[in-house]
């Protein structure tokens, strides 16, 4: 009788822990499910961001369908409450960073799969295209990562962005130069070169910093475009080198970001100071693959690991993070992460999985800056045209091999490192 006992006890639990095992989603196998599209470039040139774009979904996903002992939204009850306790799947489809095949997954997802909401991409220009065809479908569709401003002004009404645009990111460019131009001993050549990919992107971040160049009293002397498709990018580099800038504001993602950089460094081409739009020079391989030559390159940010010194939510997810994946989150898996909580906020919010109901609920969305891994203000979409207007960026600096927040003065963990007296000598020499 004890035996059988103890054999029924065994039999139980084995039951049980069967069925709270993990599917690689964060979800129970025999709950009720809600499926959540993921559009993300998992092959092609920007596969190192989709990558991270899909692992800070899929750990939001883990901790809203598990149960944690942390301040974000559902974290410490198991799945949605206000739906059964529902959890969430991924239904991740890579786009190939290929706006004609992610419209077709848009629809792909919104026909076959069912999906409740769209969450993705990482290039600007396949969220455009993507975004626009979940619009037709009435599908609501999340953006945690395209910056282009156009993507808020076209006047869509299932599309929402939760990371702040480029606007916004060469704003915080100019004011950072200013607030450095205060802190220098010497007159500050106002000679600004842009480099840029020439598509969606990196065309409306030239579009943004065209605009408050003027506004800020610096004068642009040249403007270099290139295809990111491209091998050689010799003629590029003569005509930086010839403009002679005192700053460089570039776009690029990462093949290009680390093949120009490179560039700079054989031909001695040392700027006061190189600032990137993100993207390429915060991507996973920039750092392994210049090493000492990415020293001192300087980056707009929306989130970096040494603000958890600040703020200890971002070391506790990055912990999560770190034992699940074998690396640190990056600011494309934050922002993702952080798209993912908002996004299922919203579904728990929701009256019904109606997709208008999900719509109203991401609109109405209220989360604090508390509740959140972004040294933001928190997430609240302006209602008109869909972005959220909590936002804020940071700039960090490679120092040392890693990623060092500099910018705004209250968040940074570093003093920047200026380039030498010898690099701005021979700038000054040619006037501001």
């Amino acid at each position: 009788m004890l035996h059988r006992s103890w054999l029924t006890v065994m039999l139980t639990l084995a039951v049980i822990a069967a069925g709270c095992q993990n599917d690689g989603n964060g979800m129970h196998p025999e709950s009720k499910t809600i499926e959540i599209g993921i559009l993300c470039p998992l092959t092609g040139v920007n596969a190192s961001a989709g990558e991270e774009l899909q692992a800070g979904a899929l750990l939001a996903l883990d901790i809203v369908n598990g149960q944690y002992d942390l301040p974000l939204p559902l974290a410490p009850s198991s799945g949605l409450r206000n739906h059964g306790n529902a959890a969430l799947r991924a239904v991740v489809k890579d786009t190939g960073g290929d706006a004609a095949r992610a419209v077709q997954l848009v629809e792909e997802l919104g026909q076959s799969q069912n999906v409740k909401a769209i969450m993705g991409e990482y290039g600007s220009t396949v969220t455009a295209a993507a975004s626009e065809r979940a619009e037709v479908m009435q599908i609501p569709f999340l953006n945690p990562t395209s910056t282009s401003p156009t993507l808020t002004q076209r006047g869509l009404r299932w599309f929402f962005r939760s990371t702040p645009d480029d606007h916004m990111f060469a704003n915080n460019f100019f004011l950072f130069l200013a607030d450095w131009a205060s802190k220098v001993d010497f007159a500050w050549p106002k000679r600004v070169v842009l480099v840029f990919e020439n598509k969606l992107w990196g065309t409306s971040v030239a579009q943004a910093e065209r605009k408050l160049a003027g506004q800020y009293g610096y004068e642009i002397i040249d403007e270099v475009t290139y295809d990111t498709a491209q091998q050689d990018f010799g003629a590029e580099l003569d005509r930086i080198q010839a403009a002679l800038p005192a700053v460089v504001l570039q776009a690029s993602y990462d093949r290009d970001a680390i093949a120009l950089v490179e560039g700079y460094r054989k031909r001695g081409i040392v700027p006061l100071a190189i600032l990137g739009m993100n993207a390429g020079f915060v991507s996973p391989g920039f750092l392994s693959s210049l090493g000492e030559q990415a020293e001192g390159i300087m980056s707009r940010e929306v989130w970096s690991l040494d603000i958890g010194e600040r703020k200890p939510l971002i070391h506790a997810v990055n912990e999560l993070f770190l034992k699940r994946f074998g690396r640190n989150m990056t600011g494309t898996s934050a922002r993702s992460f952080t798209g993912m909580i908002v996004l299922a906020d919203a579904l728990n919010r929701a009256s019904s999985l109606e997709a208008t109901a999900i719509r109203e609920a991401i609109l109405t969305t209220e989360i604090d800056e508390d509740q959140i891994v972004m040294p933001w203000d928190g997430v609240r979409f302006d209602p008109r045209t869909g972005q959220n207007i909590l936002g804020k960026g940071i700039i960090v600096q490679v120092q040392d091999g890693h990623y060092r927040t500099i910018w705004p003065w209250e968040l940074a963990t570093r003093q920047a490192i200026w380039p030498s007296s010898t690099a701005a000598a021979r700038t000054m020499e040619h006037g501001s």
